[in-house]
C-alpha cells in the first residue's frame, strides 16, 4: 500500500485547548494537545521554548489584611469599610467633613442603585482599588471619600476573593466565564484566550481558588479544587500541573492516519529527545474518531496518575532516550491515534517523525 509522506510530529505550543484533532489553531504550524501534565513550551532544562516537563509552584499566602491608601479594607455584603488613615482599628463613621482622614463606608454601585455582594477588592499603588462581586467588575480612583467610583463591566466577576494576581500594572483574575485580565485602572478588560480556554476553567464555582503570578516564567498559576493549571502570558497557552507528583505527561495529536473511509497503518515512528533529557515512554492510543483517541489518551494519563493500569488504552509503546533514538516500527492500524510522552524526570522535546500508509477501508 502506498505511504504517505512522513508527518513532522511537532510539540504542542498552543497548551491544552478545547479542540481536537492535530491541525493549526493559530499561527501556521502551532498546534494544541488534547492534554498534559506537568510539562509546557518553555522547557525546564535551558528554558528553550521547544517543550518538556516542568514544575508547577504552590500557592503563595496572601497578606492579611486588604491596605489601600493607609486605609485597612474590610467588606461584609454590599458594603466597604475603609478605616481612619493611619489607624486600622478606626471604622467608626463621623460627621464632621472637615475630617478629611476619618473612616468612609461605600459600595460598588451607581446613583439610587443598591450594589451586588463584593466578593474581592485589589488595591494598586495607591491609586486605584479594582472591586469585585461574582458578576461585575468596578474600580475606584482616589480616595474612599474623595474618589471616583466606575463600573468596568457588568457582566464580568469574580469567583472568589483570592482569585486575582497581580503582574505590573495587569491583575488577572478568574471569572466563571474563564480567565480574564485588566488594567490595575480598570481600562482593556480581555477575556484570555476565550475560544480556546479549557473547559476545566469554565464554569468554576471554587471559592477558594488562588492565583499566583510568577515573574521568572511569566506564568499565572491557578490553584483550585481539582486540577491546578498555569497559563503563559508570553504566548498564551493554558497547561494543568499538580505538585504533587513528578510525573509528566503530555498528549499530541490526535493524528488521522490514512485518507477517508480507509484504515491507516504506522510504519515507523521517531522522535530526537534533547540533549541532557532524560528517558520518556512514546505510547500510541487509538480511536475510530479524533474525539475518543484523544479521551482514552486523558483516560489513560489520568490512569497512570492514580496507579491504576491504562494498558487497554496502549496499542504500542517504546522508549526515547536524549538525542538522535532509535526508529521505531510500531505497525499500529487505526483510523486516528494520539502519540503520548510520559516521564518521571526533567526532559526536553526536539521533534519527531511519523510515517504512515494506508491499510484498507473502514467498513
Amino acid at each position: 500500500m502506498p505511504r504517505n509522506p512522513p508527518m513532522t510530529i511537532q510539540f504542542p505550543r498552543l497548551g491544552v485547548v478545547r479542540r481536537f484533532g492535530h491541525t493549526a489553531t493559530g499561527k501556521q504550524g502551532e498546534f494544541g494537545s488534547p492534554y498534559s501534565l506537568n510539562v509546557r513550551l518553555e522547557d525546564s532544562l535551558t528554558n528553550r521554548l521547544r517543550g518538556g516537563s516542568f514544575t508547577g509552584i504552590s500557592a503563595g499566602a496572601r497578606p492579611a489584611s486588604i491596605v489601600y491608601r493607609d486605609r485597612t479594607l474590610t467588606f461584609s455584603a454590599n458594603a466597604v469599610t475603609a478605616s481612619r488613615v493611619g489607624d486600622s482599628t478606626d471604622t467608626t463613621l463621623s460627621a464632621d467633613v472637615s475630617d478629611l482622614l476619618r473612616p468612609a463606608l461605600f459600595q460598588f454601585a451607581e446613583a439610587d442603585e443598591q450594589g451586588e455582594t463584593v466578593v474581592a477588592l485589589v488595591p494598586h499603588k495607591d491609586q486605584y482599588l479594582l472591586g469585585f462581586t461574582a458578576t461585575e467588575t468596578w474600580v475606584l480612583q482616589g480616595d474612599p471619600l474623595s474618589g471616583a467610583i466606575r463600573r468596568v463591566s457588568d457582566q464580568v466577576g469574580i469567583i472568589g476573593a483570592d482569585a486575582w494576581c497581580v503582574a505590573n500594572d495587569a491583575v488577572y483574575f478568574l471569572s466563571s466565564r474563564g480567565l480574564y485580565v485588566v488594567g490595575a485602572d480598570g481600562s482593556g478588560l480581555k477575556a484570555l484566550s476565550e475560544d480556546v480556554i479549557p473547559e476545566d476553567l469554565t464554569g468554576v464555582t471554587d471559592s477558594s481558588c488562588t492565583l499566583t503570578y510568577q515573574y521568572s516564567d511569566r506564568g499565572v498559576y491557578i490553584h483550585k479544587t481539582g486540577t491546578d493549571w498555569c497559563f503563559d502570558t508570553e504566548r498564551g497557552g493554558f497547561w494543568p500541573f499538580d505538585t504533587t507528583t513528578a510525573q509528566s505527561h503530555v498528549l499530541i495529536g490526535p493524528f488521522f492516519l490514512a485518507d477517508g473511509n480507509a484504515y491507516g497503518r504506522i510504519q515507523n515512528l521517531h522522535g530526537n529527545m534533547a540533549t541532557g533529557s532524560a528517558n520518556v515512554t512514546w505510547r500510541i492510543v487509538t480511536g475510530d474518531t479524533a474525539e475518543q483517541a484523544a479521551a482514552s489518551g486523558k483516560a489513560a494519563i489520568e490512569a497512570a496518575v492514580a496507579g491504576s493500569d491504562y494498558s487497554s488504552y496502549v496499542k504500542s509503546s517504546g522508549v526515547w532516550s536524549a538525542g538522535r533514538s532509535h526508529t521505531a516500527y510500531p505497525r499500529t492500524r487505526a483510523i486516528w491515534a494520539v502519540l503520548w510522552l510520559a516521564s518521571s524526570s526533567i526532559w526536553a522535546y526536539e521533534a519527531a517523525a511519523m510515517t504512515r500508509s494506508a491499510s484498507g477501508k473502514w467498513r
